[in-house]
Formats: C-alpha cells, structure tokens, sequence
C-alpha cells in the first residue's frame, strides 16, 4: 500500500474547504429562493464535500490503495478547477449547478480511498 502526498492531499483539502466555504457563503435568501431541485443539490454538494474532506484527511493517517494514487495527481487538478471555476461565479443557482458538473469526478476518485 501507497501513502499519499502530503503536499498534493493538503492542496487538495484547501480547495475542497475553499469549496465548502463557497457554499456555505450563499445568504438563506438565496437558498430559499432557488427551485426545489437546485436546493436538494446545493445540501448534496455540501454533504459531499464535507464527506471528501473527511476522507481526504484521514487517508493521511492510512495507507491508500494503488488505485487512488494512481488518481491522486488528477484529483488534485480537478478539484483546483473546480475551485476556479466557481471562484468568478456569485449567482447562487449557478453556483450549485456548475459544481454538479465537477464534483462527481472529485468525489469518484476520492471513492477509490475505500
């Protein structure tokens, strides 16, 4: 078993939690104001967030499995992307859904850690 990077695992935390600070950033106004649809996936960003830095962290205490190393690299990439991305956006629903397109690949990789 592999362990992971320190520096590339602590880059990618500092864009999950930058992630997670953004979402947590939009006013109750706006959340309630978004439709139904686009509120159910703003707490499912938010929970997987949450969940992929919870991992993240204690895969620092673990060995990982050569599959997620392998991954480690484009995870890193991915999720700064990501963190970009949303970086330039303030409408809320944009927000939430231009996260749906990234996250899932973040949180595939970050699966791998078992």
């Amino acid at each position: 078993m592999a362990k992971v990077d320190i520096d590339t695992n602590q880059a990618t935390l500092e864009s999950l939690r930058s992630l997670r600070r953004k979402l947590y950033r939009i006013p109750k106004a706006k959340l309630e104001a978004m439709s139904p649809e686009d509120q159910e996936k703003y707490a499912d960003h938010l929970h997987r967030v949450g969940l992929a830095i919870l991992k993240l962290e204690a895969a620092m205490l673990k060995d990982v499995n050569d599959a997620f190393k392998e991954k480690e690299q484009d995870l890193k990439e991915a999720a700064a992307a990501l963190e970009k991305q949303l970086a330039a956006l303030n409408d809320a629903v944009q927000v939430v859904r231009v996260m749906s397109e990234g996250l899932n690949f973040v949180a595939n990789v970050i699966a791998l850690i078992g």
